[in-house]
Order: structure tokens, then sequence, then C-alpha cells
């Protein structure tokens, strides 16, 4: 019959616990605090901010002949508009610190020569989460602009002309930034599993067909309702999988070839040698060392 924990074990099982949360509350708070400062620099230059972020539509409205306003609906539109994209701005600008909270986190969990990764980890998150970003900004809205927009008609006694608003643009636009910023973080989350040895390429593999039916649906879910950007999702979605299956199976081989290398060492140090003694005096057979 197994003896029942006291309270002392109890206690002991609950310190650590309550520990990680602390140390997790701690770094939401920094990481939160990173987008915030970087959020109130994008905020002092809102108007440059406005521009960059609008030039996709307005290119798009020149090129069918329309005006180039946004409107906003409410009194305070204006500036939650500029509050909202200096935010979105801050989101962009503070991965890096977001990111390496996170790893913060986890390094405690790792070994000593595996916590020297910190900087290329979030260096190449970063640079994927903002590569993914302006692929959408460049590739993807630009195109889903014009062709979302050549539907309207301006000619004859019925016109169909686009009337847009902040809030509706604000919202497609940064749906769409935010979803392939993370996308784009595939390779090096796989990276870091298959380093970690909780995923190979195996199992990658495995699973490409579900991973491509998975793509053209998150497509559907995370982009408006054309095929245009779905389909513009899911081609690179498809692509980073392939690269993540490369990944994993250059971290995976690596791997095992060190694991290899080190049970032949073991095998080589651990075998045992018999060692003939000299005979004793009393003829008995030689003892073995």
């Amino acid at each position: 019959m197994s003896a029942q924990p006291n309270e002392d074990d109890l206690e002991a099982s609950r310190a650590p616990f309550l520990e990680h949360l602390e140390e997790l509350r701690w770094r939401l708070w920094r990481a939160l605090l990173g987008v915030i400062a970087a959020a109130v620099i994008c905020f002092l230059f809102h108007d440059e901010l406005f521009f960059f972020l609008t030039a996709p539509l307005f290119a798009a409205l020149e090129a069918n002949q329309l005006d180039q306003a946004l409107k906003f609906r409410t009194i305070p539109g204006a500036f939650l508009f500029h509050f909202k994209t200096a935010l979105l701005g801050g989101i962009f600008f503070g991965i890096p610190v977001v990111l390496y909270q996170f790893w913060q986190f986890v390094a405690p969990g790792l070994y000593r020569h595996e916590r020297s990764k910190a900087l290329p980890f979030v260096v190449m998150s970063t640079l994927c989460f903002i590569g993914g970003g302006a692929f959408a900004y460049y590739m993807v809205l630009p195109e889903a602009f014009n062709f979302l927009i050549g539907y309207t008609i301006t000619d004859g006694p019925h016109q169909l002309v686009p009337d847009i608003t902040i809030e509706d643009y604000l919202g497609f636009t940064s749906k769409l930034l935010l979803a392939f910023g993370l996308v784009f973080l595939m390779p090096v989350a796989v990276s870091f599993f298959a380093w970690l040895g909780l995923l190979t390429h195996r199992t990658l593999i495995r699973f490409w067909r579900w991973a491509i039916v998975g793509a053209f649906i998150l497509g559907a879910m995370l982009t408006p309702p054309d095929y245009i950007t779905q389909t513009m999702l899911a081609v690179p979605l498809v692509a980073l999988y392939g690269i993540s299956i490369g990944l994993a199976w250059f971290i995976t081989r690596g791997r095992e070839a060190a694991l290899d290398d080190d049970d032949d060492d073991d095998d080589t140090d651990g075998g045992s040698t018999e060692i003939a003694v000299a005979d004793p005096p009393s003829g008995e057979p030689p003892a073995k060392a």
C-alpha cells in the first residue's frame, strides 16, 4: 500500500509551481511594457504611420479613379485610428522584447549550452515576424485591394463606389499583417522543437497532407472572405511547412549523430577487460580482474 503524501511534500511541490507563475507574471509585464514603449514612440510619428499604412489602399483607389479618402463614423474616430495604428506598430517593433522574455522564461529548463542560443532565436524570430508583415504589406495588400475594389461601378446612372471607414480598413489590414507575421514564425518554432528533440522531420512528413488542408482552412479563417487573400496566405504557409521539414531534418540528423557518437564513446569506455594475474602457489586457476 503506497504511503500518502504529507503536508511537507505537498507544500514542496506547490512552491515551485507558484514560483513559475510569479516568474511568468513578471515576464508578461515586461513584454507588455516593451510593446507599450514601442507604441508610444510610434504614436509620436502617427502622421507618417498613417501615410505608410494606407499607401496600398490609396494606390488602389487611384488606379480605379476613385476618391482617395478614408472616413470615420464617430467623433474620436481619428484619434482612435492613430492610437490603434501606434499599438500595431508597437507590436511589430516590440516583438524582440516579447520573444526575449519568452526565452528567459523557458531558459531555466534548458541545459547551459542551450541557453546560449537566446540571441539567434530572438533575431531569427524577429526577422521572420517582420518579414511576414512585410510580405503582407508589399505583396498581399496591393493585390487584395486591386481585386476587391475592382468591382466598383462608376459608369452609368447607377454607381457602386466604396465608402471606406478607418475602422473597417484598420481591422482588415491589421488582421492580415499579424496573421502573416505569425505564420512566418513557423520555421523558427519547428526548429526550436526539433532542437529540443520534441519534433522530427518524420512527423512533419507523415502529416503533410493534413498540413495542406489545414493551410487553406487557416487561410480562410485569418483572411477576408475572398479567394485571393486566402490563397496568398495558404500558399506561403505550405511553402513554409516544406522549409520547416528541411530544417527539422538538418537539426534531427545532427542531433542523432551526436547521440550515436556519445553511445559509441560509452561503449568504448565501459568495456570490460580481463587481466590475468600470476598463478597462485596452490595451483588454483588464475583470478580475473
